[in-house]
């Protein structure tokens, strides 16, 4: 009797819990196949860092197998230099804590790296102690390539705008400087045309009158040196400034440029030294321009010292020096007059387009030379103009 009821209660027992069994069986193989097919990698750890589960994504991502990775460390795909953050993830698990979102490094077998994005959770068991880690790792790495792009291009737009709006400050300057240069020779013209209109017949009259005939000369030389500058500008742009080469002698041409500075100041005080015979094969014309350019220059600042010229050969190159004894270029100057429409800061500026030294410099490259500035402020610059003396094929 005893052993019919125990029988029976058995059987009642495995009526009852069975079914119960075979739904926790279906729910684990549930769950089971859902980490197994997600998209994302799926991985527990203990808390020291040991791998116990590892999905079948995190097999692709990673490189390794479930087999390779469990019962191993999970700094196994860290970077070295970024070991450091294990430590910290595993102190906000073993606090309870949920780390969400962490973008940081992975890396995979092969040794490339991965951008991932963690979620990591605590598991605990059926009495609520934390007994390991839940890690879903997400791929950003297309992600954060998109968003480098997105910078970029932004950063790229934002230089282009940069770049545009000092275009049109650079333009602004330029027709308001343009139209101060131009109109100051215009007013000395028609005020030249006015006195010529009112003097009279006599001796002293008409030499009063050539001396505002020679001043409206300059003023009109100016004027049209100004005129072939821009234009120079926009021969440089387009493409159409050409040289036509010549052979000639260096210094027969310096002690033209310097004899026409002081013919028209006698005051102006230029000591040119020059080396031997130097005969080049430039454009006679533009190089003349170049120089006309530096002494110009270095009148501006010059402080009424003596202006040193000289030119010198310099093994298959000469080199043509301009110095003044002026307040000197500071360094941040030294790196951008060069530039079209730079001036010197303030309190140094001494007017002008900006243009002179921009086209000098076109000139000396035009040539297959350079041109730099040497400088200390409070002792003057000195500027170096280097060129071949004989044609080279890619001008």
């Amino acid at each position: 009797m005893y052993r019919v009821s125990q029988a029976m209660m058995l059987d009642e027992f495995k009526e009852r819990h069975t079914p119960l069994q075979a739904d926790t069986e279906a729910a684990a193989g549930l769950l089971s196949a859902i980490v197994d097919s997600s998209l994302d990698a799926i991985v527990s750890k203990t808390l020291d860092g040991i791998v116990t589960s590892w999905n079948r994504t995190a097999e692709e991502l990673f490189g390794y197998t479930a087999d390779e990775m469990i019962g191993r460390s999970i700094t196994t795909i860290i970077p070295m230099e970024l070991r450091g953050e294990e430590d910290y993830v595993l102190g906000c698990i073993r606090r309870g804590e949920k780390v969400e979102h962490f973008e940081t490094i992975r890396q995979a077998k092969d040794g490339h790296r991965l951008n991932i994005s963690l979620t990591v959770s605590p598991i605990r068991d059926s009495r609520g102690a934390i007994i390991g880690a839940s890690k879903i790792a997400r791929d950003i790495t297309e992600k954060k390539r998109l968003e480098r792009e997105r910078e970029e291009l932004l950063a790229r737009e934002q230089e282009s705008i940069q770049r545009l709006a000092e275009a049109v400050a650079a333009r602004d300057e330029l027709i308001a400087v343009a139209a101060h240069e131009l109109r100051n020779p215009l007013n000395v013209f028609l005020l030249t045309m006015q006195l010529l209109h009112r003097l009279s017949g006599t001796e002293a009259s008409f030499g009063e009158a050539r001396g505002l005939i020679e001043k409206t000369r300059r003023q009109l030389s100016r004027m049209s040196t100004l005129v072939d500058r821009l234009l120079d500008v926009t021969r440089l742009r387009t493409g159409t400034f050409e040289l036509y080469r010549e052979q000639f002698e260096l210094g027969g041409l310096l002690k033209e440029v310097v004899a026409r500075f002081t013919s028209e100041d006698p005051e102006l005080s230029i000591v040119l030294t020059l080396d031997a015979e130097l005969t080049c094969e430039w454009d006679r014309i533009r190089i003349d321009q170049a120089v006309t350019n530096l002494i110009s220059n270095a009148i501006k600042y010059g402080m009424q010292k003596p202006i040193e010229v000289s030119a010198c050969a310099a093994g298959s190159d000469a080199m043509i020096r301009v110095c003044d004894h002026g307040p000197g270029i500071s360094p941040e100057d030294q790196q951008r007059i060069f530039n079209r429409f730079e001036r010197l800061s303030e309190p140094l500026a001494a007017g002008g387009l900006g243009l002179g030294l921009w086209i000098t410099r076109q000139i000396a490259q035009a040539h297959g030379g350079t041109i730099l500035a040497e400088s200390e402020l409070g002792k003057g610059a000195t500027f170096v103009m280097k060129l071949p003396l004989r044609a080279f094929d890619s001008v």
